[in-house]
């Protein structure tokens, strides 16, 4: 990290603990404001340059998830590809939301193995890829009797997580944005078949140095609305502190950043793991009382698990493809880390 970068890292973090972390106090029983003024935030994330790896932090992954149809069928997919001490690594599913079926892959490769480019977004492992411009990037998986093969194509607005691009988080900071409008046509080929398909797809880049140690679970969405809104939500629970918050940006790229009821208070459904035994919820509603804003939020195939394991973390990533209904329609992506061995309020 170069040392203008440190600067502008100290100098961010206090921008943003303020607008961020101040308001983010749950707020159950204040009655709902009258709906936020428009918001103006710093920003600490440099497009494209940042879509390239920073081999300074200690963390950072490139997560795609996306909802395509072929025809009349439906199917969510993801794609990450990690970079940390523990080695690169891929996670990939495909949801087929017609079969009800969810197919995944989890890969870890030595060092070696892959390459992360520090000129521009080239990621390359024996199991996935990600490389090209904003607006022609390539994206390919090989999943087991499976295959993803996508051009995604950047529109609409960057999305600024905490409205700014840099967060404090797991006693630590991320630089963090969303490419939340991403046009998407390619083919997906499910046991030999293959199937072209289109839709919207969502790419998440976020890179710091963090403690995994004092996290203790986390439910976040990625949610696409049919009238052109989008959603990043996180509920993050560390250190007995519960950050609950959306940071939402409207098609003509105006940030706001809410208070949401803890996801806990409203979570059900519950699909207990046979493999790592894991408890996690399968519905959930996200409440904004600052925007009367009230999302019932559903997956479509209840297991859709991913057997991700990191030596004193917990086992398991639930990676969700949802529906959304409520005050708004649309769709979702959910993801859920960390101990739900645990009662969800407790």
């Amino acid at each position: 990290m170069t040392t203008s970068r440190r600067t502008v890292l100290a100098l961010g973090l206090a921008a943003t603990a303020a607008p961020v972390l101040g308001p983010l106090e749950p707020a159950r029983a204040a009655p709902s404001p009258a709906r936020p003024v428009a918001q103006s935030f710093p920003r600490y994330v440099r497009l494209p340059d940042d879509q390239a790896s920073d081999p300074d932090v200690a963390y950072e992954w490139w997560y795609v998830v996306g909802h395509v149809r072929a025809g009349r069928r439906w199917y969510g997919y993801e794609v990450t590809i990690n970079r940390s001490s523990a080695g690169p690594e891929v996670h990939a599913a495909i949801t087929d939301e017609t079969a009800g079926t969810h197919r995944g892959l989890v890969e870890r490769f030595e060092p070696g193995e892959a390459t992360f480019s520090t000129d521009g977004l080239d990621l390359r492992t024996p199991a996935a890829t990600l490389a090209g411009p904003m607006d022609d990037m390539r994206l390919t998986a090989s999943l087991p009797d499976a295959r993803i093969e996508l051009t995604l194509r950047h529109t609409g607005p960057a999305l600024y997580p905490g409205g700014t691009g840099l967060i404090p988080f797991a006693d630590g900071f991320s630089y963090y944005y969303s490419l939340p409008s991403l046009a998407t046509r390619g083919t997906l080929t499910v046991d030999g078949r293959p199937h072209r398909v289109r839709g919207t797809s969502w790419l998440d880049r976020q890179w710091g140095t963090w403690h995994w140690s004092s996290i203790r679970r986390w439910t976040w969405m990625a949610v696409h609305l049919d009238d052109g809104g989008r959603l990043n939500v996180w509920n993050l629970i560390q250190d007995g502190d519960d950050q609950a918050y959306a940071t939402i940006v409207d098609p003509a790229g105006h940030h706001t950043v809410a208070s949401i009821v803890p996801l806990a208070d409203h979570a059900r459904d519950f699909w207990t793991s046979p493999l790592t035994g894991q408890t996690y919820p399968t519905r959930w509603r996200v409440e904004i009382p600052g925007r009367d804003t009230r999302l019932d939020v559903r997956s479509l195939v209840t297991e859709q698990e991913l057997d991700v394991y990191y030596p004193g973390q917990p086992r398991g990533l639930y990676e969700a493809d949802c529906v959304v209904t409520g005050t708004s329609t649309g769709r979702a992506y959910v993801e859920l880390y960390g101990d739900w061995t645990a009662a969800p309020g407790s």
